[in-house]
């Protein structure tokens, strides 16, 4: 079974669905598989935060290298980044480390084209939906992409970063993006919602809105599953 490198911290609440979601996998054939090998880098939520809203990309990219290459040498046999926001420099990473990185944005991407849906609205961070990486990863799929405007886009961002990081979860702040999310509904008839910050899922739950609920953390983890049972 393969060794997994995992890069956490950002944030906190979804670092530990990644590890409790992984193991909980493997627990229906712990005993002929056994669990696997989890090796983890944190990074601080707050330096990563001032570095982007600074917009110094390219040392975050260089810090996620760093981290990668601890992860390699630990043994790790494939990593993964268990945050949206930093896959705006995933391919800048991937080129900076020999270890293989399997990406949240190209794994939503999949499980979308599975749905058959073609319009999606997309929430994450500011950094997340003001970047384009979404867009160009799903467009090579004929998937459209859209955002909320900039007033609703600092609200989430606000939230996000006052609230939902830290696993705090309001109902009024649920009614303000489902307000949203039907706006961007009836004006752009998308088909399904991006949870492109992997703490959304904390807050927006599967019954909450007919549209396909395409959960980004969930879908890493089964992924990175799939590529740990691999030989």
């Amino acid at each position: 079974m393969k060794k997994i490198g995992i890069i956490g911290g950002l944030g906190p609440e979804s670092t530990i669905e990644y590890y409790r979601g992984i193991i909980d996998a493997f627990k229906p054939t712990y005993e002929t598989l056994g669990f696997p090998q989890i090796a983890m880098e944190s990074v601080d939520l707050l330096s990563f935060t001032e570095q982007a809203l600074q917009g110094r990309w390219d040392n975050i990219a260089a810090m996620l290298v760093d981290r990668c290459e601890i992860l390699r040498r630990g043994g790790a046999d494939f990593g993964a980044i268990a945050s949206n926001t930093p896959h705006r420099v995933f391919e800048q990473v991937q080129q900076g480390t020999t270890l293989p990185l399997l990406s949240i944005v190209e794994a939503a991407r999949d499980h979308a084209l599975q749905l058959g849906a073609a319009r999606l609205c997309l929430l994450g961070t500011r950094f997340t939906m003001q970047s384009d990486f979404y867009q160009r990863t799903f467009q090579e799929a004929d998937i459209e992409v859209f955002v909320p405007n900039r007033e609703e886009i600092e609200y989430i961002q606000d939230k996000i970063f006052s609230e939902i990081e830290f696993g705090t979860v309001k109902e009024d702040t649920k009614a303000g993006f489902l307000r949203i999310l039907k706006r961007i509904e009836a004006e752009q008839q998308v088909e399904g919602v991006i949870l492109g910050c992997t703490e959304l899922p904390l807050l927006l739950k599967r019954g909450d809105f007919n549209l396909h609920y395409i959960d980004t953390t969930a879908i890493h983890i089964e992924a990175i599953v799939d590529r740990c049972r691999t030989e």
